[in-house]
């Protein structure tokens, strides 16, 4: 089972929240034993997902940061970060086919 942590989404947010969670939910629905973290923005997202696995969060308009535990691994375009979140999960070793 994967545990989703997400924020609450503010003005600060800097993309869909509720779009993208339900994406990556929905590609990595099947895992088990992961934390992934959908945070708005870079204010508080790295703080409040410290102890998860992984992280994708807001890093600035048409962009967002992809983590590994707390390290930042890469920053891309919004338009492919669940398609780099995936494929980081995938380099690491840790994706099951479906």
């Amino acid at each position: 089972m994967v545990e989703y942590v997400a924020c609450p989404s503010c003005g600060r947010t800097l993309f869909n929240l509720e779009e993208v969670l339900h994406k990556v939910r929905e590609a990595t629905i099947h895992l088990t034993g992961l934390d992934i973290a959908v945070m708005g923005c870079i204010v508080n997202g790295p703080g409040e997902m410290a102890d998860v696995d992984y992280g994708y969060v807001g890093k600035q308009p048409g962009y967002i940061s992809l983590y590994r535990g707390r390290e930042e691994i890469k920053k891309v375009p919004e338009s492919q970060g669940v398609e780099e979140l995936l494929n980081l999960i995938k380099a690491d070793g840790r994706w099951v086919e479906p």
